[in-house]
């Protein structure tokens, strides 16, 4: 196999092992023709706890779209479409209202986060009903 051929492979594995959220990390104890598999943290939307920790997973950015999940734990979240500290831009849609993190008020907002659905699928949550953590 020429080295061209080696390298190629060394991209398209590097960029596989990227795709499904894992670092290739070698160490001085591990042998070093066998990278071990890392997991990388990513970035989540999680309820807060004003609205006690539940958020709805919506298909449309509105509160009349059609419901695809639901969150009921301050510790899970839904994957951010946009793998970043504020789960990304936003999209606007709908009206709807949340309570803030300590529960006290109501935020009335037209902001959505795009997530992914269970089935790795683009979906929304109301930005402000929640808030993005690094899992």
């Amino acid at each position: 196999m020429s080295r061209t051929t080696h390298i190629r492979r060394a991209v398209c594995v590097a960029a596989a092992a990227a795709l499904t959220g894992f670092g290739l990390v070698g160490t001085a104890e591990a042998n070093a023709s066998r990278p071990v598999h890392q997991a990388v943290p990513h970035w989540y939307m999680t309820p807060n706890p004003g609205n006690d920790c539940e958020l709805n997973i919506r298909a449309s950015a509105s509160p009349s779209g059609k419901k695809v999940g639901h969150l009921s734990s301050c510790s899970q979240g839904a994957w951010c479409w946009s793998q970043k500290s504020d789960c990304g831009a936003t999209v606007k849609g709908g009206s709807y209202t949340c309570r803030y993190a300590d529960g006290s008020g109501g935020l009335r907002s037209s902001e959505w986060a795009r997530v992914a659905d269970k089935d790795g699928k683009l979906a929304y949550v109301a930005r402000w009903c929640g808030f993005a953590q690094e899992l």
